[in-house]
This record gives structure tokens, C-alpha cells and sequence, in this order.
């Protein structure tokens, strides 16, 4: 009997305090046609992909301490939707998205593990009408990574990442993460990102500095403010390249990593990150027009090539317009159109030999 009392009793126990645990399942699926209108000899233009923001399936855990504590963890696993595999070819994590562990409460929330840094995860959605999705979305960050490695353009791993609470609609995140070692003696330079953004009623505004383990560094302000009838966006980013020596510890160069720093999106399908003490100065402007259930979206971006101090490069620009009709709070049908340009594309025979390209997508995204 008594031994019953006592395995009623733990029970109860362990059914109150798994009570104060949940485990939160959502995600993101979007299917997109894309046609490319130019593409390489043999190549196909017209493709099945996504808009851009990703197929997600996230796990978000929470647990209550007590005292205004909670434990939290997330995982995100990021998929292609015409094939089904991890994002990138597989060549990204199976949690590209996120996965991190932490506490949150008064002080704010500390977490450990691999996801966006203090300047990536708030600037994109913030910065651009699109919030970085659809061929259409705003160039940002022109060629900046926080890792080069797959899925590094705006993560980091092995991190440490805060986010301090909202005072009068000023917050404060950081993240930093170690030095990687490329060799017995040798380490790369370690990554650190600050982020202070205010957003009370209509009006948001950010501004932050990141540097990645290879001594690119950048610089952004952004913001957008609700007129009602529409929500106008604007930023401004200055992207510096690491010196040889750094950007040479930054790739790791005895690693796979080095590899996959040509695949750094430099902001009109070139390829590569900013040049080698080189200097892209960024900027955007966009709006969204509510229209019932229809949403406007119009951009325009530019920057100067990759930065290079050596070769005549002129500025680059791409203009995006599209619609996002609403079917349900849950899902929504996008089309957009995207035309870009690099001026002096070779650096030989200034504004002759421009280079330009076009895109068109529509497709459909549910979220759960």
C-alpha cells in the first residue's frame, strides 16, 4: 500500500511538472515556378524551388522553472519542397534553421548552439519588403556571410546568443562565437555581432555590426514605419572586407569551407564574397501597399559590385515588384518580378558592357 501511495505520489508529480512543459510544432511549406531568363548553354530557366523563405519544420520547447524562469530550445530542419532533402543539395545541417538551448526570463534570453546572428535575425524582415524571400527581395547585405560554410550567409555556430528585454521598445541582442583553429598554431578570428533596435507603434529602427571568422565586417541601419496606407522600408550598409591573411584564416583553408565561400550570394547572381580589402557600400528602399487582401510589394536596391579597389567596378541595381494575395491567416499566393544590373560587369570598357538579368516566380505558401 504504501509502496502504491508513494508511486501515485511521483506520478503526480512528474504529471504536474511535465504539465508545465510544452513542445510547440510549426513550420513553413512553399512551392514557387521560377523562370530565369538567362541561364547557362544547357541549362534549364524554368525550375520548381521555394519563394526564398524556406520549407521549415521548427520544434520550439519551452519549460517553466519557477520564478519567472523558463527553460527554451529550438529546432528548425530546413527542406527543399520539389525533392524533399536538406536545403542546399544536403549540403546544409539538418537544422539549418536553428538549434539552440538556453533560459529566458527578467534579464532577458541566453542561448548556446547554431543560429542567426544578433544582426542577421531581425534586419532581413525588417529591412526588406519581402523579408528575404521571392526572387524580388531586396539586396541587403550584398556580399556579406557570417560563415563561410553552407548555410553560413546569416548564421553562425558553436555561439553564444542574448537578447536583452524590450525597454520602451529598445532591445539589445549580441552573439559572438570562438576563434575556429585551422591549424596546430593558427586560429581563425572570432565572429561577434551587436544589434540595438527600437520599434514602438509604427515606426522600427535598427542598427548594428557584425564581423565574420575571415574579418568581413558590416555596418547597417535600417527601419520601416507604417503610414497606414502603406509601410515604407530603408536601409543602408557599408560591407568591408578581411585582409588576405584573414580572410585566408576565415576559410579555413586546409577545410571544406574554403570551397564554399564562392557560393557567397553577392547580391545580382555573381557569385563570391566582398573583395579582399574591399568595400561595398549598400542601399535599399521599399514599400508594401495593403490592398484587401492583396499586398503590394515594391523595392530597389543597389551597391557597388563586390567592392574591388582594383578592377573599375560600377554600381550594381535591382528592382523587385510583386503581390501577395492572402486565402486564409495561414496561407497566401506571391507572383514577383525582378530585373538586375551590373554596370562595367568586366571592368574593361566602362558602362558598354552591362550585364543584366531577370526573374519571374509564382507560387503558393502555407504555414502551420
Amino acid at each position: 500500500m504504501k509502496k502504491t501511495l508513494i508511486a501515485l505520489a511521483v506520478l503526480t508529480v512528474s504529471g504536474a511538472a511535465f504539465a508545465q512543459s510544452t513542445v510547440t510544432i510549426s513550420g513553413r511549406m512553399d512551392a514557387t515556378v521560377r523562370h530565369t531568363a538567362k541561364v547557362a548553354p544547357g541549362a534549364a530557366n524554368l525550375a520548381v524551388t521555394e519563394d526564398g523563405g524556406a520549407n521549415t519544420v521548427r520544434f520550439a520547447i519551452a519549460e517553466d522553472l519557477g520564478g519567472g524562469l523558463k527553460a527554451v530550445a529550438d529546432l528548425g530542419m530546413r527542406f527543399q519542397i520539389a525533392d524533399g532533402i536538406a536545403q542546399g543539395n544536403g549540403a546544409r545541417p539538418l537544422f539549418q534553421g536553428e538549434s539552440r538551448v538556453g533560459v529566458t526570463g527578467g534579464f532577458g534570453t541566453v542561448k548556446f548552439g547554431r543560429g542567426l546572428t544578433a544582426l542577421q535575425a531581425p534586419n532581413g524582415g525588417n529591412a526588406d519588403p519581402w523579408g528575404v524571400t521571392t526572387s524580388a527581395g531586396s539586396v541587403y547585405a550584398a556580399g556579406f556571410a557570417t560563415d563561410y560554410a553552407a548555410g553560413g550567409e546569416g548564421r553562425i555556430d558553436g555561439g553564444f546568443f542574448y537578447t536583452s528585454p524590450s525597454f520602451n521598445g529598445l532591445t539589445l541582442s549580441a552573439s559572438m562565437s570562438p576563434k575556429k583553429i585551422v591549424t596546430a598554431t593558427v586560429a581563425s578570428k572570432t565572429h561577434q555581432s551587436l544589434n540595438l533596435m527600437y520599434a514602438a507603434g509604427p515606426l522600427v529602427v535598427g542598427l548594428g555590426n557584425e564581423q565574420n571568422r575571415g574579418g568581413d565586417t558590416i555596418s547597417q541601419i535600417y527601419g520601416n514605419y507604417n503610414l497606414g496606407v502603406a509601410k515604407v522600408f530603408a536601409s543602408t550598409a557599408t560591407i568591408k572586407g578581411g585582409t588576405a591573411a584573414q580572410r585566408a584564416l576565415g576559410l579555413g583553408t586546409l577545410t571544406a569551407n574554403a570551397a564554399t565561400a564562392i557560393n557567397v550570394n553577392s547580391g545580382n547572381g555573381a557569385v563570391g564574397p566582398v573583395a579582399i580589402d574591399g568595400e561595398i557600400k549598400n542601399w535599399t528602399v521599399g514599400a508594401t501597399v495593403p490592398m484587401g487582401a492583396a499586398t503590394l510589394r515594391l523595392g530597389y536596391s543597389g551597391w557597388n559590385g563586390n567592392g574591388s579597389k582594383t578592377v573599375a567596378q560600377k554600381d550594381d541595381t535591382k528592382f523587385g515588384i510583386g503581390v501577395k494575395y492572402d486565402l486564409s491567416k495561414r496561407t497566401y499566393l506571391q507572383t514577383s518580378y525582378a530585373t538586375q544590373t551590373r554596370k562595367n560587369n568586366t571592368g574593361t570598357t566602362p558602362d558598354k558592357d552591362n550585364s543584366k538579368q531577370s526573374f519571374f516566380d509564382a507560387g503558393v505558401v502555407h504555414s502551420f
